[in-house]
């Protein structure tokens, strides 16, 4: 529907949604899966003689002894916390081969039973204040024919009942086992495994809510969505625990808070729901809900039964159906003022809002024993997701598809940044060694352009004896030999330009008379340098190493590399036994250089000079600046 629909339109539209996802829900889904069957097809057994007495203990001795009253099924007895002895009668013509079925459920919290004086179910505690509660739960008890008489047979039932006043006694069903097995599955199914199925999907929804309520936005919907799916489990629990920590009056109050939690969460839920909620309402329903609890609480501890409890009843079924009108009346107030095109989630909320009704209305009228909540809760989540994915469908594929050309324009920017990183490396490699053929023009110009215009000078004014000419031209071979070498590629890396190095400056080295030890530790772990940053340091070095060979007078050269990681350094030692340097403080060209170069990226050289030979140490930090 497009936006601007007219109100009654919307209003129609709406309340069309609403009637036929009702008919589906009652006449598709409850009436033939979830509804109560008759036991109308059983040839049941008929009772006689239904005879009672008050018991003052749970036992058989004290059953046998009471005098029983005649009194007629259903039977209501109140107020006090009291056991029961019922005594109901049959007659079997003769004993069926397979025994017979009997189906009880009585409105008690635990109870005995027996067929001619033998006991065929007792489970659980009957001592009043200790009790548990497996008579909240029906049961098929299979009465064997060796139990049975022809004749005249006698069922009874030992029962106690504390905290809640009532204590509500039928008519059991009995008749032949195959046939109340048949019919009692679906029956059991309903109050048993239905119940645990919808108690453990509402409680694991609740958990995904509690996590959505921290992560999500919209903290109001998720928080709602979690207590009603808790008021739901916990509904499953009132009928499924038979031992429950508490007892008495704690007990009716859990009741009470548990079943009216469940219609004020559904109103919080749908307010959050709308997106739009109203500023008062939800508030509101949780002030409603502790004065309820509050006045509940009040109630049981200073009023008389059974007062106590039928004020609160009647004031939980009175609150429970205003909070179910009032769903739907929400519902209709958001589609008056919205253009909204949830139809279907709306419409099964008000299914759940008339369960909510019913369940507070059969509570009172003893219809369906109020459990219309209970009974639908795996229908109506299933259905509420399937309406969820039905409406977000297009929107998981809009995300698909969107995931998919955000992948494949990912993958081309990754190529394109790829290429650009080459293409940046390689021009800063090259601007390096632009540089550095700049700086070597400019030693060129001012080293071996000045000792060559010395020798020159010399020569023309007739002073250039031989040997000083072939120390000149020595000299001018060593430093083009050492520019030659810096302006070939030394590699990207340290590690490499240091096999590089050891690789050049050994033959040269042992050709000149010299020993060389080279040392470098192979665990350790060198940083990856610049291409501009690795040109200088191999600069560095072969300045050193050219420096002993001319000015030591050794036999030997040490090449040392090592990391400390403790101050985070690499340091490269150039060490010869040579005579030393007399005057470290007024070292020549080429130590100027070596400590301008280590400077340029952010190192430390330092000359350690005495008689037994020159060390020269490079120390870098790991991450140096770029040269």
């Amino acid at each position: 529907m497009t936006p601007g629909t007219p109100k009654h339109r919307r209003l129609l539209l709406f309340a069309t949604i609403v009637l036929l996802v009702q008919a589906l829900f009652w006449f598709g889904v409850y009436q033939p899966l979830l509804s109560v069957q008759s036991a109308g097809e059983l040839d049941r057994v008929t009772f006689s003689d239904i005879r009672l007495a008050e018991l003052s203990a749970p036992t058989l001795e004290a059953a046998e002894a009471a005098t029983h009253r005649t009194v007629t099924l259903p039977y209501t007895d109140c107020c006090d916390p009291v056991y029961l002895s019922l005594k109901l009668d049959f007659v079997l013509d003769e004993v069926p081969e397979q025994g017979l079925g009997l189906l009880a459920y009585q409105q008690v919290d635990n109870m005995i039973l027996l067929v001619n004086g033998s006991v065929v179910a007792a489970d659980g505690s009957m001592t009043i204040g200790r009790q548990t509660f497996q008579g909240q739960k029906g049961r098929v008890v299979l009465v064997p024919s060796g139990l049975l008489l022809t004749g005249v047979n006698t069922v009874s039932f030992i029962t106690v009942r504390d905290g809640l006043p009532y204590t509500d006694l039928y008519t059991p069903i009995l008749a032949p086992a195959d046939q109340v097995k048949t019919w009692a599955a679906r029956r059991l199914w309903q109050t048993n495994e239905s119940i645990l199925i919808g108690g453990w999907t509402t409680f694991i929804l609740g958990l995904f809510a509690i996590v959505m309520a921290f992560r999500s936005q919209e903290r109001a919907f998720a928080t709602w969505l979690a207590t009603l799916c808790f008021a739901w489990s916990g509904l499953a629990a009132y009928a499924l625990v038979l031992d429950y920590p508490i007892g008495g009056i704690a007990r009716i109050v859990a009741f009470f808070a548990t079943n009216s939690l469940l219609s004020v969460a559904l109103l919080g839920f749908v307010d959050a729901w709308t997106r739009r909620p109203l500023r008062w309402l939800q508030p509101g329903a949780a002030a409603v809900w502790l004065v309820f609890v509050a006045g509940t609480t009040a109630c049981l501890a200073f009023v008389p039964m059974p007062q106590a409890y039928d004020i609160p009843g009647v004031a939980w079924s009175a609150l429970t159906t205003f909070m179910g009108a009032a769903v739907v009346l929400r519902l209709i107030l958001h589609f008056a003022t919205a253009d909204e095109d949830r139809r279907i989630e709306a419409g099964l909320l008000t299914i759940v809002a008339v369960c909510v009704v019913l369940d507070a209305l059969g509570a009172y009228f003893n219809i369906n024993e109020g459990k219309y909540v209970v009974d639908s809760a795996p229908v109506l989540l299933l259905a509420l997701v399937v309406a969820f994915i039905q409406r977000n469908f297009t929107l998981f594929r809009s995300a698909m598809s969107l995931n998919q050309l955000l992948g494949e324009r990912l993958a081309v920017r990754e190529a394109e940044l790829a290429q650009a990183h080459a293409r940046e490396r390689e021009a800063v490699r090259q601007q390096a060694h632009d540089e550095e053929r700049r700086r070597i023009m400019r030693d060129m110009h001012d080293g071996l352009g000045s000792q060559l215009m010395g020798m020159l000078l010399a020569a023309r004014r007739g002073k250039a004896d031989p040997a000083s000419v072939a120390e000149g031209l020595q000299s001018v071979i060593d430093e083009m030999r050492l520019m030659i070498d810096s302006m070939d590629s030394v590699g990207e890396s340290l590690a490499l330009a240091l096999t590089t190095f050891q690789d050049r400056v050994r033959p040269r080295i042992e050709a000149a008379g010299f020993q060389m030890v080279w040392s470098i530790p192979p665990e350790i772990s060198l940083p990856d340098y610049s291409p501009r940053t690795v040109l200088q340091i191999f600069r560095i070095l072969q300045e050193a190493v050219t420096n002993a060979l001319k000015h030591s007078g050794g036999t030997r050269i040490d090449i040392v590399v090592g990391a400390d990681p403790d101050d985070d350094t690499v340091s490269l030692t150039i060490r010869d036994n040579g005579k030393g340097i007399s005057e470290p403080g007024t070292s020549g060209h080429g130590l100027r250089n070596m400590t301008a170069r280590a400077n340029l990226i952010g190192g430390q050289l330092q000359i350690d000079s005495s008689r037994t030979g020159t060390g020269i140490d490079l120390l870098l930090p790991r991450y140096p600046k770029e040269a």
